[in-house]
């Protein structure tokens, strides 16, 4: 006998921002991507479930991503963009928790950093506003100063 799975509650929109208030995280978090979760094998019933990571990082390489289900959500702050497109994948996701995995092409992970940042490196000796190091800065500021108070003393 099989049963139809029946998702609890709705499924929400990625890009979803959520508040999560309990012993493993508070704030708020953005959804980056959503499955399902099935507690008992012998009921019908599946829950939401998402992985998040903290507002406004996302993913970073310094921010931890984890899952979610719906139920620690404590709140909605931001619903998501939804269409008949998120229908379909929810209906292919609970028909593959119901009839096995589908045959698929494994996609291309993408493993480099989105945003590059530049080695910090010491200012060019050819650079005429570099500063040696070990030099004030503002000493010739103070010489003009000194001598425009001792000019205004005479």
């Amino acid at each position: 006998m099989t049963m139809t799975l029946e998702l609890q509650g709705r499924l929400l929109g990625l890009g979803s921002i959520v508040r999560l208030e309990n012993d493993r995280a508070s704030g708020l978090f953005v959804v980056l991507a959503r499955g399902a979760f099935r507690p008992e094998m012998e009921r019908p019933e599946v829950e939401p479930r998402y992985l998040v990571a903290p507002h406004p990082y996302g993913e970073s390489p310094d921010q931890e991503t984890f899952p979610i289900l719906a139920g620690d959500v404590e709140e909605i702050v931001f619903e998501g963009y939804s269409d008949s497109a998120d229908e379909a994948f929810l209906a292919d996701l609970l028909d593959q928790m119901e009839n096995g995995p589908r045959q698929i092409s494994r996609a291309q992970q993408f493993t480099g950093p989105l945003t590059e940042l530049p080695e910090a490196s010491a200012p060019d000796a050819e650079d005429s506003d570099a500063v040696e190091p070990g030099v004030d800065p503002f000493a010739e500021l103070r010489r003009l100063t000194e001598q425009d108070h001792r000019r205004d003393e005479r």
